[in-house]
């Protein structure tokens, strides 16, 4: 299991009424939106490095990435 770190945040009474509609675990719910924040950060910065190195993705490129991320056949998106 992770090893944890108790902290106290702060935030809009609105906003944590919503959340606890739809979840009884708060802690788990930010720290599941924490995660997935953080794991775009990364494929950002890695993206933005391989662009640097390599230079920006082409249109078909671009295209092959949509149809792998949504299944779809990389035709509608490329111009």
């Amino acid at each position: 299991m992770a090893k944890t770190r108790k902290v106290t945040i702060t935030l809009p009474a609105e906003l944590l009424d919503s959340m606890k509609t739809h979840t009884d675990n708060v802690s788990g719910y930010l720290t599941e939106q924490a995660e997935r924040a953080e794991r775009r950060r990364l494929l950002r910065e890695d993206l933005d490095h391989y662009q640097g190195e390599f230079g920006a993705f082409t249109d078909q490129e671009m295209a092959e990435a949509q149809a792998l991320l949504h299944g779809t056949d990389g035709m509608e998106h490329a111009a």
